[in-house]
């Protein structure tokens, strides 16, 4: 690296060697431990994550600031002041796994898993009344019961305009699930995330607090009678065979086809 790029971020330098050094942080028992030293060399902060003040130093003592926010001193040496506020946490976050709420955010306790955040049963029963939920399955096991307050999304191409044609002001908690909460929430959620990621600056997102309700609808159903509207209907229930194969049918080839606009688009067809 020359001078002059060594330069142009010398604020960081220091908060990549001493994050490097670490192999792993826990946050607490309900949250998965959270490897970022390498992350954050993968990830290297662009001119526009860059704090406004270019004198401004991070500050790193003991591993609370994980937890409370960072704490910042300006050039004129004024005491160091923690910063809590979403709007700090915008313009510098660090990629790692917070665990406790900070000011502004609506996260829920939760757990992860290959790269998607789960809540339980209980977290979502608790809650339920400042959740935006989204039932994935087919059109028939929709209709024929489902969590109170969901909404039908199983088509992808209903993603954009759902989520990204107009972005609310405030930030919802949208909660994803479908039978077993193993497959078709699953895609649902990584394309949600995919075009999220691909229309912010890393590690900015639109929908932050973006879950998949643990063990899906079958179990919900179980513990939960009485928030449930209609009946369980399983997927592949007999008395359903026709339903389920053509809309099998017609969801799969949407996302076949999501997936030939992916590749076209790489190519600039």
């Amino acid at each position: 690296m020359n001078n002059s790029s060594s330069q142009e971020i010398p604020n960081f330098l220091q908060l990549f060697k001493t994050c490097a050094s670490f192999n792993s942080f826990d946050c607490d028992s309900n949250h998965s431990t959270k490897r970022f030293g390498d992350e954050l060399f993968l990830q290297r902060p662009t001119r526009s994550q860059q704090l406004s003040n270019p004198n401004k130093k991070i500050v790193i003592g003991d591993d609370s600031w994980l937890r409370r926010g960072v704490s910042i001193s300006s050039e004129t040496n004024s005491p160091e002041r923690q910063f809590e506020t979403q709007d700090f946490f915008n313009s510098f976050r660090v990629p790692i796994n917070f665990c406790d709420e900070h000011e502004g955010s609506n996260r829920l306790q939760h757990f992860e898993k290959d790269a998607v955040n789960y809540i339980t049963p209980e977290t979502l029963y608790k809650n339920a009344n400042d959740i935006t939920l989204f039932d994935c399955r087919y059109k028939f096991e929709f209709e024929g019961g489902h969590i109170q307050g969901a909404s039908h999304l199983c088509n992808p191409f209903e993603i954009e305009s759902i989520f990204f044609k107009q972005i609310p002001t405030i930030k919802p908690v949208i909660v994803l699930y479908c039978e077993f909460s193993e497959k078709r929430s699953v895609q649902i959620y990584k394309q949600i995330r995919n075009i999220d990621r691909h229309l912010n600056v890393y590690p900015k997102l639109y929908y932050l607090d973006l879950y998949i309700l643990n063990k899906g609808f079958s179990n919900y159903s179980l513990q939960y009678p009485s928030q449930i509207e209609g009946k369980y209907i399983r997927m592949d229930s007999k008395e359903y065979s026709t339903q389920y194969k053509e809309q099998k049918y017609q969801t799969d080839n949407q996302w076949n086809s999501l997936k030939l606009k992916k590749r076209l688009q790489k190519i600039n067809i």
